[in-house]
């Protein structure tokens, strides 16, 4: 990764796949189609980033993971399409997700950042509130932010000193990846910090909280649009 605009103290990194269809969002499919569920995740990114793009005193980078063999280059291509201008796109690295966060928070505070926040794309209607609040948490002797997924995950995480440990060993995809997350902080003495708990899209029902939440934007989301498309406006759509 080179960080080559670093304008700020503090960074914000979205960790984000291509919209390859048949690679993203398949637990969405059926009931949509695998194209129509990759359309989606890239709308998801869009809205991401236009969500974030409000916040100040923050560099923005996208961080770009596969487990395609097509060529790296092609599916960065295909992302800076969907991303604002200006936005630096970087490999993620590392054999699981763990290493991949390790590494990107690792190379960030050498880079100078003094506070790093690392988000998914699995929450488009996330609150950005949220992720102004886990920069001003992380003061005095708290170090470590975390927001806890209704899943058992965690759709934030967010360090003002680089620890590596508390990604090792962890059970991804699992419903105790913020719980043995705490205790692996505890144990390296991290100080930590919760924000409000929120949810991921990775099936259907947590589409359907979507869509009843994104119904009532003003003005409409791309997503809110593709799935108004998609299930006719009807209240009840599944």
């Amino acid at each position: 990764m080179q960080v080559t605009s670093k304008k700020s103290s503090n960074a914000l990194v979205v960790m984000l796949k291509a919209p390859v269809a048949g690679r993203v969002k398949t637990r969405l499919v059926p009931p949509l189609k695998a194209e129509d569920a990759a359309r989606l995740y890239s709308y998801f990114i869009e809205d991401i980033f236009n969500r974030i793009s409000i916040l100040t005193d923050v560099d923005i980078i996208a961080a770009l993971g596969t487990d395609l063999k097509s060529v790296p280059r092609v599916l960065a291509k295909k992302v800076k399409r969907i991303l604002p201008s200006g936005i630096l796109v970087t490999p993620q690295k590392g054999k699981d997700l763990g290493e991949r966060l390790a590494n990107i928070f690792s190379l960030l505070f050498l880079k100078g950042y003094n506070k790093v926040a690392i988000i998914g794309t699995d929450s488009p209607d996330l609150p950005v509130e949220f992720i102004k609040k886990s920069f001003a948490m992380l003061i005095g002797i708290v170090n470590l932010v975390i927001g806890p997924a209704e899943d058992g995950g965690y759709y934030l995480i967010a360090m003002s000193k680089d620890c590596r440990q508390i990604f090792k060993d962890i059970p991804w995809s699992t419903n105790m990846v913020f719980e043995k997350t705490i205790e692996k902080a505890q144990k390296a003495g991290l100080k930590s910090d919760i924000l409000p708990i929120w949810y991921d899209v990775d099936d259907i029902n947590n589409l359907k909280t979507l869509w009843s939440n994104t119904r009532l934007n003003i003005p409409e989301t791309k997503t809110s649009k593709l799935l108004k498309k998609i299930f006719k406006d009807t209240p009840c759509p599944f």
